[in-house]
């Protein structure tokens, strides 16, 4: 029986993360272009086509005009697909309220699932005109994706979406979430979540909620932190901290400043330079003989690189190079994961990354972790 699955795209979606912002949404797109950073969402939209392809999807795709869709179908030959008027080919800048409009066009035309390319911020305009009526799926391209109605990558979309058209996924209900953005002026990292809506779940390709309690007590952060600080703080090396509570205990520790949400520099236990974008990391490693990335993962979904650290470029990462990268979690956060995840946006320094990684989980606490690369459905399946 035919499906019809509508699809659209953010095409400023996740635009911030690489030069150290929040996210995009409204005036924030203005200052990533001014700060140089290129467009993610067409990439990942092209991934997501390019493996819909290669499954053998069969079904009819309702698209978005434009750069909201339309454009990456011409790049994709072989799919069935009917675009919409909205918004015009020469409509070059587009805003929620475009989104809202093509969702509420879909639903017109009695899609049966919709699929979009974005983070949390369009997750919101998307699922608050769906308002459940039909199930919805995230191909992740947000600088934070804290939402549970997100494929792994887009890979694991197109293998979800073809999935659902044959029958053989399961429906939930997930939340849709995102930053609290008055607590973050105030320094502090709350996630307040705003709808519910129906999403298509099959193991290993969806991706749950961020799990909000799972990153661990101060108690053990703070132990965690004081054995870092005694066995892995060196001096003249420059610790490039990525964002996060569990990383912040370490400069808590310290008595230093750090940002919650971003990446600052330590260098001989001083900050020597906060809130980093991917030029100012590069231009630092210019500079230093010595670095090392410090991150930890995302509570619930286990991802290492490409959730909210989008500041470690793949070109980042492999100037510094994977043996000189330093995992903290607690034990409490890798309860329940069977792995962690790499989406750099890069597939084959998800596949360079991969293998087994030590996971500072206490004092004198340690484990090994496998790393999988998101885009390989097959690795994300055993």
């Amino acid at each position: 029986m035919p499906v019809a699955v509508g699809f659209l795209v953010n095409p400023i979606a996740g635009m911030g993360g690489s030069v150290g912002l929040k996210g995009t949404d409204g005036r924030l797109y203005i200052e990533a272009v001014r700060r140089g950073a290129a467009p993610v969402a067409p990439s990942r939209a092209l991934r997501f086509l390019k493996h819909l392809r290669q499954v053998g999807f069969d079904h009819s795709l309702l698209v978005a005009g434009g750069v909201m869709g339309c454009r990456y179908l011409g790049q994709t030959p072989s799919l069935k697909y009917e675009c919409l008027s909205h918004p015009p080919e020469s409509q070059k800048e587009t805003s929620s309220i475009d989104t809202k409009a093509v969702v509420k066009m879909m639903l017109e035309r009695g899609i049966d699932l919709l699929v979009f390319v974005g983070g949390d911020g369009t997750a919101r305009d998307v699922v608050e005109v769906l308002d459940c009526e039909v199930p919805v799926l995230g191909i992740p391209s947000g600088v934070k994706m804290y939402s549970g109605i997100f494929a792994a990558s887009p890979e694991a979309a197109a293998e979800l979406v073809t999935m659902f058209c044959e029958g053989n996924t399961v429906l939930d209900y997930a939340d849709v979430a995102d930053i609290d953005e008055n607590s973050l002026q105030a320094g502090e990292l709350k996630v307040r979540k705003f709808f519910r809506a129906i999403t298509v779940r099959a193991d290993g390709l969806s991706v749950q909620s961020k799990d909000f309690g799972a990153s661990g007590s101060s108690e053990e952060k703070y132990a965690l932190a004081e054995y870092f600080i005694e066995e892995y703080l060196y001096d003249n090396i420059l610790y490039l901290l990525g964002p996060g509570s569990t990383i912040k205990a370490i400069t808590d520790v310290l008595g230093l400043p750090k940002t919650i949400l971003g990446v600052d520099a330590l260098f001989n236990r001083s900050i020597v330079a906060k809130d980093l974008g991917y030029r100012e990391i590069l231009d630092l490693l210019n500079s230093f003989a010595q670095a090392r990335i410090v991150v930890t993962i995302i509570g619930g979904q286990g991802y290492l690189f490409g959730r909210g650290n989008q500041q470690f470029t793949p070109e980042v990462i492999r100037r510094v190079g994977r043996n000189n990268i330093l995992v903290l979690a607690t034990k409490t956060k890798l309860r329940g994961l069977k792995y962690l995840l790499v989406d750099t946006g890069d597939p084959v320094l998800d596949a360079e990354l991969s293998g087994y990684v030590r996971v500072i989980t206490g004092y004198r606490e340690e484990m090994m972790m496998r790393v999988v690369p998101a885009s390989d459905p097959t690795l994300l399946t055993r």
